[in-house]
């Protein structure tokens, strides 16, 4: 499938899944069947459950950062999301997953590759995939993030994770920066024309739960809900279905923090230049024979058994300001 009809079809199924509605239930698990994660849509249990075969798991921030905050704040931010899903508590005892900070890298794309590989997290602005053509659609507007996460298809193995954050400026009508680490009480929501900080750690814990196969819940407290306030600080801490979630998929075992976390096929933290300096460019065939970063198509060789889960949030107040209008019209 091309990169283009691969980012249609996500669009189609997540404009399909805000139509669909839910009773509660208990936590939601990605699929290999389960398409976008976009909105309240009902929890999809066809296909393989996604998880990763190796706990032992690593991650990298683009070097170049973001707009809104310094790369030392936002490296605390993410850390500590990730370190909130370490610290579960399975009944006296921690789940068995382990998350490994890495350099910072130069991967502002979203891929997986035969080759080397990266489970990067980047800033972009703008709001889009770098390898699509200027003319093709975007990621949702009123995401603050997105997490495509690759898997084997018959499976449901976790082969690759990569986490997108909306640096634009935040409007009326679209989610994005500013960011900060936001003080407990949450920040200043300010104005429906000059939106306030959102809180990053807030964002980030909530994608890190798409990163190790995590959907979305339908219970509004839950860290994995679906869409957040800009200037709440809500989500930085597990609710009970969060902990109940990465409990039953990775339940505790024999930790062992000298683990490897090298990802599948090695670690490349340049996925936008070789080793010479060469720019890899998009849809490149043949760029993992180099050891480089490859940039074969979002969905790999025509007969690879890999395909993409795509998982969103997205900022509830652009929604309900939206909404407002639209009721205003009718």
């Amino acid at each position: 499938m091309s990169r283009r009809a691969l980012s249609l079809a996500s669009v189609a199924i997540g404009c399909a899944a805000l139509l669909q509605t839910g009773d509660a239930h208990a936590f939601c698990r990605m699929t290999t069947d389960g398409g976008a994660q976009i909105g309240n849509a009902s929890c999809v249990e066809r296909g393989e459950p996604l998880e990763w075969a190796d706990p032992c798991l690593s991650y990298a921030v683009d070097s170049r950062g973001s707009s809104w905050m310094s790369q030392e704040d936002i490296n605390a931010a993410i850390d500590a999301s990730f370190a909130t899903w370490m610290g579960a508590d399975c009944d006296g005892s921690p789940p068995n997953v382990i998350f490994k900070p890495l350099p910072p890298s130069t991967c502002r794309r979203a891929e997986f590759n035969t080759g080397p590989n990266v489970n990067t997290i980047a800033f972009l602005d703008p709001w889009r995939d770098p390898c699509l053509d200027t003319n093709e659609p975007g990621y949702d507007s009123n995401a603050f993030a997105v997490t495509i996460v690759w898997h084997n298809t018959n499976t449901g193995e976790i082969l690759d994770a990569d986490m997108m954050i909306n640096d634009t400026e935040a409007s009326a009508t679209s989610a994005g920066g500013p960011y900060d680490n936001c003080p407990p009480t949450g920040c200043d929501p300010g104005s429906r024309l000059a939106p306030g900080p959102a809180d990053l750690a807030s964002i980030v814990t909530h994608e890190a739960g798409h990163f190790i196969g995590i959907g979305h819940s339908d219970l509004p407290d839950a860290t994995m809900f679906a869409s957040a306030e800009r200037s709440s600080v809500e989500k930085r801490d597990l609710a009970q279905d969060d902990i109940d979630a990465i409990c039953t998929i990775y339940p505790p075992g024999n930790l062992d923090l000298s683990c490897n976390e090298t990802p599948i096929n090695g670690l490349q933290l340049n996925c936008e230049t070789d080793s010479q300096g060469n720019v890899i460019l998009c849809d490149e065939p043949g760029a993992t024979s180099s050891g480089g970063c490859s940039a074969g198509s979002t969905s790999g060789p025509a007969n690879a058994p890999w395909g993409i889960a795509l998982a969103v949030l997205l900022g509830l107040t652009v929604l309900r300001r939206r909404s407002r209008r639209t009721d205003a019209r009718s």
